[in-house]
């Protein structure tokens, strides 16, 4: 039985109210998973506050006014966020090291010939793209073209799943911030 499964069980498990195998299973996996059985203690302990918990003696009419006054003269912790400039810059700085990396790496190879023997077919689809987009440029400028053209590409890319992701993440990032 995998965690995931497991923790679903835990709730009913403490009900007793699994089938014997079920029972069993998650029994099992308990006794050998340490994070699993943490998490069924803590629901042991959170079990009994409730039951031994008291009901609130009386809920005033301006209860929710109240509440929502307190939340309101709170203040919101301030989030950290990096400038978008200094994302880029942290970016550009990583992928020009890339870019000098592969080309300290393609140096060392003993020759270029060697490279386009074992990868002659990525090289001619590389080549025919360089020429295309600077005809008749030495190795370096097209180099240089080759990772603006990738850093534009990656860019576009970053922004495109912002724009998807952050949606999706907010309310788990508003959750662990408060934490």
């Amino acid at each position: 039985m995998r965690c995931s499964s497991c923790e679903l069980l835990l709730d009913h498990y403490l009900e007793g109210a699994l089938r014997p195998r079920k029972t069993v299973e998650v029994a099992t996996h308990v006794s050998e998973c340490r994070r699993c059985a943490a998490l069924l203690e803590e629901l042991r302990v959170i079990d009994g506050l409730l039951v031994t918990a008291r009901p609130p003696v009386r809920i005033t009419p301006d209860f929710t006014q109240a509440v929502v006054g307190a939340a309101a003269k709170t203040t919101p912790r301030a989030v950290r966020r990096m400038s978008l400039s200094a994302a880029l810059l942290i970016y550009l700085a990583v992928a020009w090291a890339c870019a000098a990396y592969a080309l300290t790496r393609l140096h060392a190879a003993s020759s270029v010939g060697a490279l386009v023997a074992s990868e002659q077919q990525s090289l001619l689809a590389a080549e025919a793209a360089l020429r295309a987009v600077a005809p008749a440029v030495p190795l370096a400028a097209a180099m240089v073209t080759a990772v603006l053209l990738l850093d534009l590409f990656l860019l576009g890319a970053l922004v495109y799943g912002y724009r998807r992701l952050r949606p999706a993440v907010a309310p788990h990032v508003i959750r662990g911030s408060r934490s």
